[in-house]
């Protein structure tokens, strides 16, 4: 079995050093060591290093460091990928990889440690052999991301599915709790809820083409206040409470939503779901903001920055109808 690893940082690669997390490529190689001393599915590995770094660190051009790599690769004879990153930003590098490559043939699994590989209390280990087992196993096609939850649980989550971190907490969710697998006791479950949207067509997006997306993204909170929008604002993601609402009485909230539109500043709704809500919700329906469907927050703000960066399919396809059709299965 041919397997290629890219190694890009995080704390899977890391030693400590006067108390501090630092990446250490000397390390990067060990965690092949230990699981060729565990004894399991023997493993023809190749590597790749397109950049080493925390994830906290990543960039647009970051995004487009691994992207490039992997597109030099995915037609190789490999019978799966695994991306070794950082537990920060990886819900965002799997979900750009997972626009980017929607009609992939193979497995390509983001690992990641909530420790540095010698602590035995770390999951890094861990993660990595059941990637491998998951490859070996054809368990499925696409980019996902596989973590040991707190519960003990291993779960398998789509690239396009990853909720933000809870604060304090390194576990990973699933948008509704729809998971694509997991493994308990070391035996593989397919969630038997998951649901992928159905689409008769799917959009290739492009990688970021800088470092800055560009892009306006704010969360609610009482007593806020909207940005200033600069002359460089390409368009605007706003994220709700967990009811899909918004404060409706915030003041110069129609001034901002104004003021969007006279610089045709595309405005997008993340969070929220259609059918029956609350008064609140009134105000900002009226206003110039597309609803986007029940998907991940973070996956909708890296679609929008790749479709804004995807000009020739923006030619022939509005940028609205890009949000709104699944890929990947974002969609929930």
């Amino acid at each position: 079995m041919n397997i290629l690893v890219i190694f890009t940082g995080g704390t899977i690669g890391c030693t400590v050093n006067d108390g501090y997390l630092s990446t250490d490529t000397a390390k990067t190689y060990s965690l092949i060591e230990l699981y060729n001393g565990l004894g399991l599915t023997p493993v023809n590995f190749t590597y790749d290093e397109p950049y080493t770094l925390l994830s906290e660190n990543v960039t647009g051009e970051h995004l487009s460091l691994l992207g490039n790599c992997l597109q030099a690769h995915v037609a190789e004879d490999y019978d799966g990928i695994i991306v070794t990153h950082g537990t920060d930003t990886i819900q965002y590098s799997a979900a750009a990889m997972s626009y980017l490559l929607p009609n992939l043939q193979i497995p390509v699994m983001f690992v990641s440690s909530n420790l540095v590989l010698d602590n035995p209390a770390g999951n890094g280990l861990d993660n990595f052999a059941h990637a491998v087992e998951f490859i070996a196993h054809k368990r499925g096609k696409g980019v996902f991301a596989i973590y040991r939850n707190n519960d003990g649980i291993i779960y398998v989550h789509r690239g396009t599915r990853l909720l933000p971190h809870l604060p304090y907490s390194d576990d990973l969710y699933s948008v509704g709790n729809m998971y694509f697998g997991k493994y308990d006791n070391n035996s593989y479950f397919c969630n038997p809820v998951y649901h992928a949207e159905d689409c008769e067509e799917f959009f290739t997006l492009q990688l970021p083409a800088g470092w800055s997306s560009d892009i306006v993204r704010f969360f609610p909170y009482p007593g806020m206040a909207y940005p200033k929008l600069s002359k460089g604002t390409r368009a605007i993601l706003l994220d709700t409470y967990h009811s899909g609402t918004l404060c409706s009485i915030t003041p110069k909230m129609n001034v901002f939503f104004e003021d969007a539109a006279n610089r045709n500043i595309p405005v997008f709704l993340t969070g929220a779901e259609n059918g029956t809500t609350y008064d609140s919700v009134k105000a900002w329906k009226q206003l110039q903001i597309c609803t986007l469907p029940k998907a991940s927050p973070i996956a909708m703000y890296v679609k929008l920055w790749m479709a804004m960066e995807s000009e020739d399919l923006l030619e022939t396809v509005s940028l609205e109808k890009i949000m709104l059709t699944p890929i990947s299965d974002d969609i929930v």
